[in-house]
């Protein structure tokens, strides 16, 4: 069986919904917390938990599973598991659309092969104009400079 540790593809990030501890919640993650301070909260409120248990992650799928079934924060570790995974995508997925040379398009309104690499990361619903925004105020500072600049 396979160890539940995400395993990076080419793209370099965990795109397999078995690397996912809880695939449902890792989608809500992606749909639901639209804003960098509902990201943010919910980070605060799982990874402590997560960090501090992260040992309990090595193993099979059932295994893990099994292990944070009968612990008492096993479900926050879980989901700090998943959403530590759910960002990485989105990192990913937002610096696919900066890179030299990129079309430069405001966010969720991407055209063309900027549409195409993050429908390549969006594993969670295979879109290209959905991400949740959780750039920091200095990631919209140098996007918009970006955009202002034709992409250069």
């Amino acid at each position: 069986m396979p160890s539940v540790t995400a395993q990076a593809n080419s793209l370099g990030v965990a795109l397999n919904k078995g690397d996912y501890l809880d695939w449902d919640y890792s989608v809500s993650v992606w749909s639901d917390l639209q804003t960098g301070s509902e990201f943010d909260k919910e980070w605060d409120q799982v990874m402590p938990a997560y960090e501090t248990h992260q040992d309990l992650i090595a193993g099979t799928r059932d295994e893990v599973l099994q292990k944070l079934a009968n612990h008492p924060q096993g479900d926050l570790i879980k989901r700090g598991h998943d959403l530590r995974l759910v960002y990485d995508v989105w990192k990913d997925a937002y610096r696919s659309i900066l890179p030299p040379g990129a079309k430069a398009q405001p966010w969720n309104q991407l055209t063309g092969w900027n549409c195409t690499y993050v429908k390549r990361r969006n594993i969670f619903t295979g879109g290209c104009n959905d991400m949740p925004d959780w750039r920091t105020e200095a990631d919209i500072k140098n996007h918009n400079a970006f955009i202002a600049r034709g992409g250069k």
